[in-house]
């Protein structure tokens, strides 16, 4: 043993004394617990595979149902994740929880799970009593939840038992440590599901009586009627102390803080903001702290739970550990600074809980050194006027991004794989051409391409055809209007002239040639109107012989149905007639049954009485034959004839 290496090495740091701003003894406490490297990192891989529905919704307050849906989903993988991260990550879930080793890797995992094993080990090791402990440990209704934590107490050293309410026990000895030790020291860690959805062993449960509760993560609602009654169970109206594991700065933190706006609408939003913002934060503890979670919670056994399990004092202990710290509010821009800076992890699944704590010299990224200050390389602002305006030859970009070969950035892998892609498409089309102008394809298209060939001429020539004529049939169109239009031109004309006839010749209206001509016009005109009068005429008398036929034919209709109304009438009188006919006939039918039943009773009465009478006779014979029979001589039997 090297002692002088272990005198030389960093001594423990002490536990300091914790200034608590504030009393608490409320029965409710809330633990702080760290979450380890692997937690962090899967933190952020959360929320960047979110990243455009988070930028989305924080910065356009988009509040569709497939954004909703996907910010939901990001919430419960991180809820997830600060419990332990086999649950997201089901891959890395053991086959055989029931292993020795299991126990220390599921708290290296996780540190909420390195805490509850402390705690538990600190709960188990208080002698303050001899009476035995129950503790219950609520937690989310997964099989999967119950399993790891089964499997973490396990491990835990000193009389325990475990009762698990939900799903099947990972080694068949845990639940029958109760019934099989009669230490009477012993701890009972009883395994409650969130909503009380007990599937075995309700008698035990019902009949149990918690000393302590601990709420392992924040889908258990404290504020139920379930859980109330699960506190003040077999307690006389007295209430059981509350420990909430809380992972510092997490979503479950968040949802601590927040829980009194869980029907406003901006809730989601706050949810969201802290997660995204204090991502770098999650898990660290208050320098104050480390000396006691480095020595196991152990301080918590005589400062606590000594006061918890003494029956004698029935008010609440004080809460030793300062409280939480308060969740600020942040804006979208902070949302959208936080998307932009890169939190850096180093990927160490199975990190202690003093690796976890260790402080580390801060350095600049490349985020912080050239992102925030927009001086990145694939920034579109540094880019020219051409790269902007999306108007740019190949040659000038080829040629710019040249000048810049010793960095790697997104822009040139994305020119890298268009030219990729541009390269295989070429290569497509020249092998889809020469495959096409083969001898062998071409000696079996080219046949069939002779006959469209032909087809399509004589389909050309039938279309030229035919625009000749169309265009033959407007011309011959186009003539007949100018005809047609000359002819007027010159009617109208020659109107005029008759009109202006006597103007022109200087004839006088009062000779006899003007009152000639003066006569003829009227003439001609009377006749135009005559010609006009008698096509009216015409149509009139059109009209009125198709009103006299009309006429007539209504006349028709009427006698028509005239005589079809008098034969209707004469078939109804004859039907009346018929019918009395067959009334009378069904009276004379029903009184003739009349007569012929009362003859049919009258003669069945008769038939009665004689059957009555005849039965007397027999009657009188029987009975004077019994009394005659004595009287009969027996007839004696002849000879039996002789056998020939």
């Amino acid at each position: 043993m090297d002692l002088l290496s272990i005198l030389d090495g960093t001594p423990e740091p002490p536990i300091v004394d914790l200034h608590l701003e504030q009393v608490n003894n409320s029965g409710e406490y809330n633990l702080p617990t760290p979450m380890f490297e692997f937690q962090k990192e899967l933190t952020d891989q959360i929320v960047s595979l979110h990243y455009p529905d988070i930028l989305k919704y924080c910065e356009t307050n988009d509040t569709t149902e497939l954004i909703v849906k996907s910010l939901e989903i990001c919430v419960d993988n991180c809820m997830l994740v600060a419990t332990h991260p086999y649950l997201l990550i089901q891959h890395y879930m053991p086959k055989n929880l029931g292993i020795r080793d299991i126990p220390a890797k599921l708290a290296e995992t996780s540190g909420k799970f390195n805490v509850l094993k402390d705690l538990i080990n600190v709960i188990i090791s208080n002698s303050v009593s001899n009476l035995q402990k129950n503790v219950g440990i609520v937690m989310k209704n997964d099989s999967r939840v119950f399993d790891l934590v089964e499997a973490l107490i396990l491990g835990c050293s000193g009389p325990k038992s475990i009762q698990r309410y939900v799903g099947n026990n990972v080694k068949k000895e845990s639940s029958r440590g109760g019934k099989n030790s009669k230490d009477s020291k012993q701890t009972t860690i009883h395994l409650i599901p969130h909503d009380g959805m007990v599937t075995k062993n309700e008698s035990e449960f019902k009949s149990a009586k918690f000393n302590a509760l601990i709420v392992l993560d924040g889908y258990v609602d404290t504020d139920s009627a379930f859980f109330k009654g699960l506190r003040t169970q077999n307690r006389r109206g007295e209430e059981s102390v509350l420990i909430r594991l809380i992972p510092v700065n997490t979503i479950e933190h968040c949802l601590l803080h927040y829980k009194d706006f869980k029907d406003s609408d901006s809730y989601l939003y706050k949810l969201i903001s802290c997660i995204v913002c204090m991502r770098d934060q999650i898990g660290n503890l208050q320098p104050d702290l480390f000396p006691i979670y480095n020595q196991n919670l152990t301080y918590l056994s005589h400062t606590f739970f000594d006061h918890v399990f003494r029956r004698d004092l029935r008010s609440f202990p004080v809460w030793p550990l300062p409280e939480l710290p308060n969740i600020p509010k942040f804006s979208a821009t902070d949302v959208e600074r936080s998307l932009l800076t890169e939190v850096v992890y180093h990927y160490t699944p199975y990190d202690s809980n003093e690796t976890a704590n260790e402080t580390s010299p801060k350095k600049k990224s490349y985020y912080e050194t050239k992102r925030l200050q927009s001086e990145y390389v694939s920034n579109p602002l540094k880019n020219d006027y051409n790269a902007l305006s999306g108007i740019h030859n190949h040659d000038q970009l080829w040629a710019k991004t040249e000048k810049d070969r010793s960095i790697l950035s997104h822009k040139l892998i994305l020119q890298l794989n268009t030219g990729y892609l541009s390269l295989s498409k070429v290569e497509e089309e020249y092998n889809a051409y020469t495959e096409y102008n083969k001898p062998e394809r071409q000696q079996k298209i080219g046949r069939r391409t002779d006959e469209i060939k032909s087809t399509l001429s004589k389909i050309l020539d039938d279309i030229d055809h035919s625009e000749q004529r169309i265009q033959i049939a407007e011309k011959k169109t186009l003539k007949r209007n100018e005809e047609v239009k000359s002819l007027e031109e010159s009617t109208k004309e020659a109107k005029e002239k008759l009109s202006n006839f006597i103007e022109e010749n200087n004839i006088e209206k009062d000779s006899a040639k003007g009152r000639f001509i003066a006569n003829q016009l009227k003439i001609w005109d009377l006749q135009n109107e005559v010609k006009g009068l008698a096509s009216k005429i015409q149509t009139k008398r059109e009209e009125r012989d198709y009103m006299a036929k009309e006429v007539s034919n209504c006349v028709e209709s009427i006698k028509t149905s005239e005589a079809q109304t008098k034969q209707t009438q004469e078939s109804i009188t004859e039907l009346k007639r018929s019918l009395a006919s067959a009334e009378e006939q069904e009276r004379l039918a029903k009184g003739a049954f009349k007569k012929q039943k009362l003859s049919i009773n009258a003669s069945y009465e008769k038939l009665q009485k004689e059957n009555e009478a005849l039965r007397t006779k027999m009657t009188k014979y029987l009975k004077f034959l019994r009394e005659t029979s004595h009287l009969k001589k027996r007839k004696g039997r002849g000879l039996t004839p002789s056998l020939r």
